[in-house]
This record gives structure tokens, C-alpha cells and sequence, in this order.
């Protein structure tokens, strides 16, 4: 292990600071075999986009690690405390070591310090956050209070997060992926009955509904449970084949231009709706205008 002979400078401690996590006057920055540390199974993100994964991994070909990780000592190794996305695409890059700083840290602190981070970079989806705060609440014994204070939210904000992780587990996938925003899962929330909510997110996504929609749509679908009166509430259930075929297109079309495609269906009769591509840069959508134009 080589210790860099410089402390932390300003322009790496501002850095630092975007993630949320504060700088220490003691921090210096040293490099360590990558292959001795491991990620920390706590840690609150779960999903790595591969390709995100492998560009990231080219930059650090070109330029190396310009950001250090943050990592504990454990045992004969250490344990990532923020930057597993840096040392995943480190080593794909074919990197031995890594530049990195390591704090002595409670398993309590690393696991705050690693949720500040991901939400201070906004590297979370609504599920990563609210398992990772209530994973707080309950391991470490904290209240709400204490973790918005920590977090530096409102404790409604905290207290409404952590709802998520009630909804109905089919309609998880669609959060994670985007399909459904932490607004619109608050507003299923408000269906007590999984086969309701899961009704309800169909439309939904199907419709392309904003939140605002959404909170409307449900507000009358209640109306409408708590009255038998069902007929009221203008949107129908998508048919299961409509559903069906929609999946398919989507899958034809995301293999046909390489990027995420969404067919939002505005009307089930008629099969009106929109088709939405994802894509990353200006050379992205000059890839898939030749490939329409083909």
C-alpha cells in the first residue's frame, strides 16, 4: 500500500463534499490493492446499469480515478463505504489499485454515510431509498427524527419513503425501472387491496398518467369501491393481451435499436398511444436516426 504524500486538497475535498459526505481533516488519500476490498452487502444501492458500468470504466482507462472511494478497515481487508460504482468499473477497466481513503466508522455510521451519499448524487431509485432508511431505523434502534436530522429532510419526507416498501412486490419491478415514479407509487398506496393496486398501476403506465392524473384517478377509483359503483370511474382495465402484445412490441423494438423503448397506449380500442426511446448523447440519437432512416 503506497501512501500519497499529500492530504486531501481543496479541489478533491469539494468533490468529495457533493457526495454528501463530510470532509475530515484527518482524510488522506492512499491507494490499496483493489482485489482487498470488498462491497458492503449494506450498502443501499443494489442495481449497476452494465452499460453506465462499462462507459465509466472507459473514462477511468483514459483518465484513472479522479474521485477516491471511501472504504473501512475490516479484518485483513477493507469494505467500501461510498464508490462501489468506481471500483466495479475500475476493476473492468483492468485496474490493480485504486485511490481511496479509509475511515474508522461504526457499521452504523458506513451504512448513514453510504445512504447520504447515494442521495446527495441522486443514485438511488424510491425502493433502494426506502429500504436503506428503514434498514436505519430498525438495525440501529433510531427514529424518524434522528434520521431526518441526519439525512437533512423533513421527517414527512422520511416518513412517506419509507411507505414504499408496502406497496404490492409485482409492482416493485415497475419502480425500479422507472416506470412508475415514487409519486405515483404514494398514490397506489392509497388501495388497500393488492389486485386494486395492481389494476390501477396498469392503467396508469398504460395511460402515461402524471402524477397529478394518477392521484386524481385513484381518488375516483375509491369513490367508486367504497359506492359498488365501479362504472364511474372513466379508465378501464387494460386487457391482459393488450398488455401482452404492448411487452412484446417493446422487446422487438428495444432489440431493433439497441436503447430502452416505452409504448405508452393513450387508447386500448383504438391502439392509439406513443412510442418513447431512450437515448444517452447526441451520438446516441444520431445512431438511431440512421438506423430509422434505414
Amino acid at each position: 500500500m503506497a501512501t500519497s504524500s499529500k492530504g486531501l486538497g481543496k479541489g478533491l475535498g469539494a468533490l468529495l463534499s457533493t457526495e454528501g459526505i463530510p470532509e475530515d481533516a484527518k482524510d488522506s488519500v492512499v491507494e490499496l490493492k483493489i482485489n482487498d476490498i470488498s462491497p458492503n452487502n449494506g450498502q443501499p444501492r443494489k442495481l449497476f446499469n452494465d452499460e453506465a458500468l462499462h462507459e465509466l470504466a472507459a473514462s477511468i482507462k483514459e483518465n484513472g480515478v479522479i474521485q477516491p472511494i471511501i472504504v473501512q478497515k475490516k479484518g485483513t481487508g477493507y469494505r467500501i463505504v461510498a464508490g462501489e460504482r468506481r471500483w466495479r468499473a475500475s476493476r473492468l477497466a483492468g485496474h490493480s489499485i485504486i485511490p481511496a481513503i479509509v475511515r474508522d466508522l461504526t457499521d452504523q455510521q458506513t451504512l448513514e454515510q453510504a445512504l447520504i451519499e447515494n442521495l446527495q448524487r441522486e443514485d438511488l431509485n424510491p425502493l433502494e431509498e426506502a429500504y436503506a432508511m428503514s434498514n436505519l431505523l430498525k438495525s440501529h434502534n433510531m427514529s424518524q427524527e434522528q434520521l431526518a436530522k441526519k439525512l437533512g429532510k423533513p421527517r414527512a419526507t422520511i416518513a412517506n419513503t419509507i411507505r414504499l416498501i408496502n406497496i404490492d412486490e409485482s409492482l416493485q419491478d415497475f419502480i425500479r425501472n422507472g416506470d412508475l415514479s415514487a409519486g405515483h407509487a404514494k398514490a397506489l398506496l392509497s388501495l388497500k387491496d393488492s389486485e386494486d393496486q395492481r389494476k390501477a398501476a396498469d392503467v396508469i403506465i398504460a395511460k402515461d398518467m402524471t402524477v397529478r392524473q394518477a392521484e386524481e384517478y385513484v381518488r375516483r377509483l375509491l369513490w367508486a369501491l367504497e359506492n359498488q359503483d365501479k362504472s364511474s370511474v372513466e379508465e378501464k382495465e387494460i386487457d391482459p393481451a393488450i398488455k401482452l402484445s404492448t411487452k412484446q412490441v417493446e422487446i422487438r423494438l428495444k432489440k431493433h435499436f439497441g436503447s430502452r423503448v416505452k409504448l405508452k397506449l393513450a387508447d386500448s380500442t383504438t391502439g392509439k398511444g406513443k412510442i418513447v426511446i431512450d437515448y444517452k448523447n447526441y451520438e446516441d440519437l444520431d445512431r438511431l436516426l440512421k438506423l430509422m432512416e434505414e
